[in-house]
């Protein structure tokens, strides 16, 4: 499986970069696991302050609003997830997120049913989020099987109290979600936004420490603050393998304009007896720099590798 760190609307980016990596490994992935503030506005009125502001200086916070979200969606996306024989990247795997505190969650609201469901899903009947049904919301306090059997449980949100911005309900940790999992007992892997508290410290949740002091995941794959970057084994036994995950988005301004986070990549394997780890900065990630990208029409931006999939006559520059 590949999990990748806050997207803020960089979804073109997180999944472009994941397909080479699993094709310059020759690699197969199950699941594409993101880890919140995936950025999924629907509406000009669903965002925040904070994606306005970033917005002004890196249009990227705003793909999914302009892409992802748009009925049709640009063809170019497609290519993501069609086999490499059809001119595509491969990714034919799922991809499943847990939602973070900067989200269209008018949107995601409506998509999550308001009570949990007592036996584990399946990954493919997840609720879609984008208009093309290719990214899937994994909504708190639910559990899913992917097709190789991995049981995944996901929480969104943050900590209440720990902003002083005011934000939708649904953007703090569900403490009924938490304790739902408590009781349904341990999983392979556990996604959520925010970390547990020891880990993390004051970025951390007191929550969603619980469900590490309990042991209920193999591996814990998290983003929003990671001031302690490392993986690390804790909880009972030091059964979990905890890994935080940095954002993946460009800087909008600065001497690191541009370049995509280096800190929000991971591989990882989970079978029967063990657990491993693959975090690390892609090698080839400064090939997907924002100087590369193509600017299509309307100001929409491509990702290199799919921009030969930009018609051409909408094709602007690059």
């Amino acid at each position: 499986m590949a999990a990748v760190g806050d997207v803020h609307g960089h979804l073109q980016l997180a999944l472009c970069v994941v397909a080479r990596w699993q094709k310059e490994l020759a690699l197969d992935l199950d699941v594409v696991l993101l880890c919140g503030d995936v950025g999924t506005f629907t509406t000009e009125d669903q965002l925040d302050s904070a994606t306005r502001r970033h917005a002004k200086s890196n249009p990227c916070e705003l793909e999914f609003l302009r892409q992802w979200s748009a009925s049709p969606q640009p063809p170019w996306l497609d290519f993501v997830f069609k086999p490499e024989a059809e001119g595509g990247l491969g990714l034919a795997c799922p991809v499943v997120m847990v939602h973070g505190n900067h989200e269209g969650f008018a949107h995601l609201a409506a998509l999550a049913p308001p009570s949990l469901p007592k036996d584990v899903v399946a990954v493919q009947s997840l609720p879609a989020v984008d208009t093309g049904g290719r990214i899937r919301l994994l909504p708190s306090g639910w559990r899913a099987r992917t097709d190789a059997g991995l049981v995944i449980a996901g929480i969104g949100g943050i900590e209440m109290g720990q902003r002083q911005a005011r934000y939708h309900p649904m953007a703090y940790v569900d403490e009924a979600a938490v304790l739902h999992l408590l009781e349904k007992g341990s999983v392979d892997v556990l996604v959520t936004h925010q970390g547990p508290s020891a880990i993390q410290g004051e970025t951390g949740s007191p929550n969603l420490q619980h469900l590490l002091d309990a042991g209920r995941a193999r591996v814990w794959f998290h983003g929003h603050s990671t001031p302690s970057a490392d993986p690390v084994w804790a909880g009972p036994g030091k059964g979990t393998l905890v890994v935080p995950l940095g954002d993946v988005a460009f800087p909008g301004r600065g001497s690191r304009a541009g370049e995509p986070g280096p800190e929000g990549w991971c591989l990882s394997v989970v079978d029967e007896d063990e657990v491993t780890v693959r975090k690390e900065t892609p090698r080839f990630l400064r090939e997907f720099h924002l100087r590369r990208w193509t600017e299509a029409g309307d100001g929409l931006l491509v990702c290199p590798p799919l921009a030969s999939h930009v018609p051409s006559g909408i094709r602007g520059r690059s």
